[in-house]
């Protein structure tokens, strides 16, 4: 903190709402929302600092004033890479390998490789824009043909009148020799000022020329909306008294300062996801170190898995078709939201999402002019969601416009009434959900069963206990900061910068002095990043771990390193480590197998000053019970009438058995007749199935 810059805010910009969350080092905790803005995403982040500065009693010029920093997760990454409006991209590679990024070494996501109906992915890049560069480096890094500068410049020319907005540099075998590219990518700059260029070296220095080039074209094709978009909010921000530091988080679940971002775009993908992990360890590792996070907006349902108090991180991400193999945290995602839309498939059965109604229009009960009946639509139907308590009364919902719309859509199809018909489309996205939560266990070889389930979002607390009764997991909490969870989930992370270094040798082949001196150098540009964001030498620590893998496996696991440079004593520690780690992943090891080394990894970690979250302050001041309403709850229970809570009555150690509904400005939880629901000292629901 500097001056009087006292307040952190943090903004997570969703398909449907934006989320910001306000935090003062008394540890007071602010919660605010808005409807997005998709035309421009700063009105809606702006929307959000007015409201407050409204509920401080100020000007927005005057809390901006107090502010530094503001975090964002953006996903203007993200929406390029899924819609396909990202840059009119180009891109240059080594003369006869065009078709790298196309062949995807024959891989189809979610089908047969050798099922060869099934059409390859659309390239975000199409040949006609590849252009071959005659230059070759060998696998040893050595050079064979150097760089053809003149054919490097024709290709400039052509793209400058070709309107190409974005260039990656994609030569083979750069990992180890970036001489080429950088060349290249100078020249690019000098003959194309306008264009944003990026290098596979500078993006992913590592082997695997498919996942190296697939990374970084993603990485150019959002890299000129990102820093369109990034330096625009700035902007504005400044435009109204903002003077602080505005930084990202990244894909990793760590924070970035904004010049570092632009400068490698592709490490802001699923960045607004990325940060509920960090809030799901923080709000429930003191009841289990072993967690299921989950996120429902209105448009997205997110699962990340913690593990022994550890967000479980991939490099095998696939992204809209497109592989990227940066280092993100594990998150799932389905089309499940309450914006998700209901619609029958060429069998005649019943799917929700991924379509989303967004929100614009919006579901029906919006008025917005939407016409397919939504999860929100649903809710409403069934007694679940208050017309008149929508985000705390800010928005009215039509409720007949909701009934209307499920009868038309679904209830005609099934021959049913509204009622079932909604309840037809609660228990459809509840079955979704859960089959994605079970997924990414069983995949990892983890019991759902042996987890607590956090659930956050806006939608979240509604669909929380069912999606748990069919996962067959007996505890979930809603926290208190629900429907801003991955806002607050960016208060809490460090800086974080990964860097990787190929290195392929066998074990027992390891040169120790080569293998210390790549830690250095990661450690040496993890340094100098996180200097130029103002990090200070005694907050600065730097994580090593190896990628290994058993003789002639394809896939590798990230082991942690031995703290200190390595010797043959902390070479056969790193062994051992992985035979654990090996055994943990897959339930086996095999003692006596060849182990190679692939990669050497550093995090660069610069750590922040930690929120003080404050104990709720929530007595028995008056009955928390605030009415009631008729809730249907299928056919095995009918419509019941249910007590209506509202959560800010609701005092700290009390027990609600269901069936209940809690009310929040902006969530809403449901306990189901089988659940009992408990308020921790800090506002979070406990829900516990009854035994």
């Amino acid at each position: 903190m500097r001056g009087e810059r006292v307040l952190r805010i943090s903004i997570d910009i969703g398909g449907t709402f934006t989320d910001m969350v306000v935090s003062d080092p008394d540890g007071n905790i602010s919660m605010f929302k808005s409807p997005s803005t998709p035309d421009q995403l700063s009105r809606g982040v702006i929307d959000c600092l007015s409201k407050a500065a409204a509920e401080r009693d100020t000007s927005l010029s005057d809390l901006l004033r107090q502010v530094d920093p503001i975090i964002h997760g953006t996903t203007a990454t993200t929406n390029a890479l899924l819609t396909r409006r990202g840059a009119k991209t180009a891109i240059l590679t080594t003369e006869g390998f065009r078709d790298i990024i196309e062949l995807r070494r024959g891989i189809r996501i979610g089908h047969s490789p050798y099922d060869l109906k099934v059409p390859f992915p659309k390239p975000i890049v199409g040949r006609e824009r590849i252009v071959g560069i005659p230059e070759r480096v060998r696998y040893d890094g050595s050079v064979v043909t150097p760089l053809d500068e003149s054919a490097v410049e024709a290709a400039c020319e052509r793209f400058g009148a070709e309107g190409i907005e974005a260039v990656a540099v994609c030569f083979l075998f750069s990992h180890l020799n970036p001489a080429h590219e950088r060349r290249a990518a100078e020249i690019c700059r000098r003959i194309l000022p306008d264009v944003y260029v990026v290098t596979s070296s500078g993006t992913l220095p590592a082997s695997r020329e498919f996942e190296r080039f697939s990374t970084t074209v993603v990485g150019a094709y959002g890299g000129p909306i990102f820093s369109s978009y990034i330096d625009r909010l700035e902007e504005d921000l400044r435009g109204y008294g903002f003077g602080g530091k505005l930084v990202l988080i990244q894909s990793n679940g760590g924070i970035q300062d904004k010049e570092t971002a632009k400068k490698n775009p592709v490490s802001t993908l699923l960045s607004g996801p990325a940060a509920g992990p960090a809030a799901g360890v923080f709000l429930g590792g003191g009841y289990s170190d072993n967690i299921i996070s989950v996120d429902m907006g209105g448009t997205s349902f997110e699962v990340a898995l913690i593990r022994n108090g550890e967000t479980l991180l991939t490099t095998e991400t696939w992204l809209s078709g497109q592989r990227l193999a940066v280092k993100l945290v594990d998150v799932h995602s389905i089309g499940a939201g309450g914006g998700s839309i209901a619609w029958f498939d060429a069998l005649g059965l019943l799917r929700v999402g991924p379509q989303s109604a967004g929100s614009v229009p919006g579901p029906a009960c919006y008025g917005g002019g939407g016409e397919q009946a939504t999860v929100t639509d649903a809710n409403v139907v069934l007694g679940y969601i208050s017309p008149d308590y929508f985000l705390g009364g800010e928005i009215k919902l039509d409720a007949a416009a909701a009934g209307a719309a499920v009868a038309r859509t679904v209830g005609e199809r099934l021959g049913q009434s509204v009622e079932d018909a909604a309840y037809a489309i609660f228990d459809i996205v509840n079955e979704g959900m859960a089959d994605a939560l079970n997924e990414r266990c069983t995949k990892r070889g983890f019991d759902p069963r042996e987890f607590l389930l956090i659930s956050a979002g806006g939608a979240g607390g509604l669909h929380a206990a069912t999606i748990a009764q069919k996962a067959k997991i007996g505890r979930v909490m809603i926290p208190r900061f629900a429907s801003a969870y991955c806002a607050f989930g960016m208060q809490l992370p460090d800086y974080s910068h990964d860097y990787v270094r190929s290195y392929s040798t066998r074990i027992d082949n390891i040169d120790v002095a080569k293998a210390n001196a790549l830690f250095a150098e990661m450690e040496r540009e993890g340094r100098a990043v996180l200097m130029a964001a103002g990090i200070p030498a005694e907050r600065m620590r730097f994580v090593r771990s190896v990628d290994m893998r058993y003789a002639g496996q394809f896939h590798e696991v990230d082991v942690p390193a031995p703290e200190g440079d390595l010797d043959a004593a902390r070479v056969e520690e790193l062994t051992a480590s992985f035979h654990v780690r090996h055994s943990e992943r897959y339930s086996f090891s095999l003692g006596d197998r060849q182990v190679e080394i692939l990669y050497l990894r550093v995090r660069a970690v610069g750590a922040t000053d930690k929120i003080n979250l404050k104990p709720a302050d929530k007595g028995a001041v008056r009955p928390s019970v605030k009415g009631s309403r008729r809730a249907y709850f299928g056919r095995a229970h009918g419509w019941v009438d249910v007590d209506v809570h509202s959560a800010s009555a609701v005092a700290v150690g009390a027990r609600l058995p269901g069936p209940a509904i809690v009310e929040d400005p902006t969530t809403t939880i449901l306990i189901p007749h089988d659940f009992v629901c408990d308020v921790d000292g800090y506002g979070n629901f406990l829900l516990t199935r009854k035994q």
